[in-house]
């Protein structure tokens, strides 16, 4: 009697994890965003799929273009920074992430940041509000700059978060494997 041949060794080398506005989510741009990020695999299928509308949203608008050599450098950059992210991540992975990302973040500063603007006078009671409590008071010049500067980052994020809520209420995003254990935007 022939003995049966050993069962083939299956291995997957791709998966799809989210199908977004049906384009499929592929488990390697989320396995490299959780590493870059330090993310667990849920949270970072989460970021993956706002990252993936907002990069939708971004690619209309020809300034947020990523051009080669901002790509390149957004590379060296971040290898430099963090040496074991080539063993850990495939380049063309990195690379892909690196260029959403940018795109992302320039589409952000034309959309929203010249929206961005601080009053002195939220500036200053900002500022007051810091200070009340403290037995040293700084002196507003020296706060100045940085707390409009800390003021507007706040700012910013609001407009972005309430942004990225807009794009997942319009948004078909559908699960592969299941939906997540608490829906995006519970509490």
């Amino acid at each position: 009697a022939q003995a049966a041949p050993p069962p083939a060794r299956v291995e997957t080398l791709e998966r799809i994890v989210a199908v977004v506005e049906e384009r499929p989510l592929l488990w390697s741009d989320v396995r490299a965003l959780a590493v870059v990020r330090g993310l667990a695999e849920e949270p970072a299928r989460e970021a993956a799929i706002d990252e993936r509308l907002m990069h939708v949203e971004a690619a209309r608008l020809p300034q947020a273009d990523v051009s080669p050599e901002e790509e390149d450098r957004a590379l060296a950059l971040l290898v430099a920074k963090r040496p074991a992210l080539h063993a850990e991540v495939k380049e063309p992975d990195l690379r892909r992430l690196l260029r959403r990302q940018i795109a992302i973040l320039k589409y952000v500063e034309f959309r929203f940041r010249p929206q961005v603007r601080v009053s002195d006078a939220e500036l200053r009671k900002a500022w007051d509000d810091e200070q009340a409590g403290r037995a040293a008071r700084t002196a507003f010049e020296d706060e100045e700059e940085p707390l409009r500067a800390r003021l507007e980052r706040r700012a910013l994020d609001e407009r972005i978060e309430a942004w990225v809520r807009e794009l997942r209420q319009r948004a078909d995003v559908r699960y592969v494997g299941g939906p997540p254990a608490v829906p995006p935007g519970a509490p």
